[in-house]
């Protein structure tokens, strides 16, 4: 009985496998630079030309991010807008009162916010590590 199950165990584990599911992906890690100066925030996203897109991945204070994405041609979009500011308040549904605070802006051209307008594409190679820097005008 035990050989049975030791050998149905040997069997179905190949099928069933034990890793991720999907093209593999390769990191890629760089600066996002806005006017020559690192970009102090944010969100970057690779689109594949063919496969699956990237992960958001975050922008640090000093412009660096880190992200997973398959090998191939990419187009990049960023997003950098700051937080709203507001003053708590706890009568107001959501516990915030923006009424005193103006909109923000994104600190970068509106374009970079959707990967079909930035202009922006890189090519992700299928190595241990991709160094993009991003620059933007």
């Amino acid at each position: 009985m035990k050989q049975n199950l030791l050998l149905l165990l040997l069997l179905v584990l190949p099928v069933v496998g034990c890793g991720k599911a999907g093209p593999p992906t390769y990191p890629v890690t760089g600066t996002v630079t806005h006017q020559g100066k690192p970009l102090p925030l944010g969100m970057v996203m690779f689109v594949a030309a063919e496969g699956p897109p990237s992960r958001p991945a975050p922008i640090d204070s000093n412009g660096n991010y880190r992200l997973e994405a398959v090998a191939g041609s990419h187009a990049v979009q960023i997003i950098a807008i700051p937080p709203r500011r507001e003053s708590p308040d706890p009568s107001v549904d959501g516990g915030g009162d923006y009424a005193d605070f103006p909109e923000v802006q994104s600190l970068i051209p509106e374009k970079y916010n959707r990967y079909h307008t930035s202009g922006i594409t890189v090519v992700v190679e299928a190595k241990d590590r991709n160094e993009i820097a991003i620059r933007l005008e």
